[in-house]
């Protein structure tokens, strides 16, 4: 640490206090505090010195004191560092009981970042890189129009989007991207969202966190039953319904589009895992059908990796001056540098390879987790297309499958109980295996272990 990074101590004496025990106890309850955390650097004693206006003498004698408290660690020569102490009203880590050691991560939305290919991204962003100062100053809301314009080509090639560049704003996420939606909902005094129930929790908090009612609609082995539907949008997967695995059928379609366009409702179509589908080619985006009455959310957290947070969102004409505002104003725009690496990474076909490669490693672990699965739990049914990074094993509906999920925790398994996704209490369970994480020799042994917390509460 510099030493003009303290210039916010000051010295502030009490009745009867001495400078060097006022000097002393302001740095003593700066380090408790964690104001001035492990490892930084004080500055030298004559720089502190002249800086509160008194002899280094005091700031010297303030410092040994310290030193010999341990709250300070120093050198002959250095400036002293501030030394590791426990924190003012700080939580004892023993409070918490020891999590149980993970032995098998059976999580269901979570990608193999190991299968990232970092050199070819290395290399793309270096080329994006190229592009010289001005990619590094303040960039348009919207995204970068190189990225824009290629995703474009890419999402109407691989999944039927009609979309001018225009009316693709890149996002951080799923996240941001269902975010910005319902603030514009919001904005608009929409006031309820239909979900498919189950579906995944983080997308309802956000819709409840920006003051809008969560409606709950069920889904079925045809996905989402549309029938009843009385909201003002509706966020679906149909590609993939997360998480039971089906399908929303061409039926539903029908009738969901016919909805929206009666009720003048916007559709928000998660098109989250639809790039891994391991027997057919995946059903065309929702979009592609009804643009102007769907807002479809893409990103690269499962195909690449989630740290990039690189996501997009292709919006209705109608709507995208409302979502540019909105996304100006949360975070004026997002990283150029990432945006147009990306854009390199769709232009050369990196993109692509990376994607075939990926389908061809999750199709082989699904393959094996269904042939453990049917091996060592052969009574319970596996559901879910060949798709994405995840299935359902159903269980009775008699078994608690929050508690087996619990019982795997402690033996070192996480999985995912299907009641947990759910809103409304339902009389049938499961388990949500994913096979993102797993390595395809570490799944015979995973199903096994598995299994064992299984059998008890069959």
């Amino acid at each position: 640490m510099a030493s003009d990074e303290a210039r916010w101590l000051s010295l502030e004496r009490r009745a009867g206090e001495t400078l060097r025990s006022a000097l002393e106890r302001s740095l003593r309850d700066a380090i408790v505090s964690r104001a001035l955390r492990a490892g930084v650097r004080l500055p030298a004693s004559r720089a502190l010195a002249q800086q509160l206006g008194i002899s280094r003498r005091v700031v010297s004698d303030a410092y040994n004191q310290l030193q010999a408290q341990g709250f300070l660690l120093s050198r002959e020569r250095e400036a002293p560092v501030v030394a590791e102490v426990q924190a003012r009203n700080r939580v004892r880590a023993e409070a918490d009981p020891p999590a149980p050691k993970l032995r098998h991560d059976l999580s269901a939305t979570r990608p193999d970042v190991s299968l990232f290919p970092l050199t070819k991204w290395l290399a793309a962003a270096q080329r994006a890189a190229r592009g010289g100062p001005a990619i590094l100053d303040y960039r348009d809301a919207r995204g970068e129009r190189a990225l824009r314009d290629v995703l474009a080509d890419h999402l109407g090639r691989t999944r039927g989007v009609i979309a001018d560049p225009a009316q693709i704003l890149i996002v951080q996420g799923t996240a941001q991207g269902v975010d910005l939606v319902m603030r514009t909902l919001q904005a608009r005094r929409a006031s309820r969202v239909a979900v498919e129930d189950p579906s995944q929790t983080t997308a309802r908090d956000r819709i409840a966190a920006n003051g809008l009612a969560v409606v709950p609609q069920p889904v079925d082995s045809q996905g989402m039953v549309v029938s009843g539907l009385d909201a003002d949008a509706v966020l679906v997967t149909p590609a993939h319904q997360f998480p039971t695995g089906c399908v929303l059928s061409e039926e539903r379609r029908r009738q969901l589009i016919a909805w929206a366009c009666a009720n003048r409702a916007l559709i928000i179509e998660d098109d989250y895992d639809a790039e891994f589908r391991y027997d057919r080619e995946p059903v065309r985006a929702l979009q592609g059908v009804a643009p102007e009455h769907v807002v479809q959310i893409g990103t690269v957290s499962k195909t690449l990796a989630p740290a990039l947070r690189l996501g997009w969102l292709v919006v209705p004409s109608h709507l995208v001056d409302e979502v540019d505002r909105t996304k100006h104003l949360l975070d004026q725009f997002s990283p150029s540098l990432d945006q147009l690496t990306l854009a390199e990474f769709l232009t050369r076909g990196d993109y692509d390879r990376h994607v075939r490669r990926a389908r061809g490693v999750y199709r082989g672990r699904r393959d094996r987790l269904i042939e453990g699965l049917t091996k060592h739990l052969p009574e319970l049914k596996v559901e879910g297309v060949a798709a994405g990074l995840h299935l359902l094993l159903r269980t009775p509906a008699w078994v608690d499958d929050r508690a087996i999920a619990q019982d795997a925790r402690s033996a070192g398994i996480r999985v995912a109980a299907l009641a947990s996704f759910r809103i409304v209490p339902a009389n049938s369970g499961g388990l949500v295996i994913g096979y993102g994480r797993v390595p395809e020799s570490a799944i015979e042994p995973a199903v096994r272990d598995l299994a064992r917390c299984v059998r008890p509460h069959l």
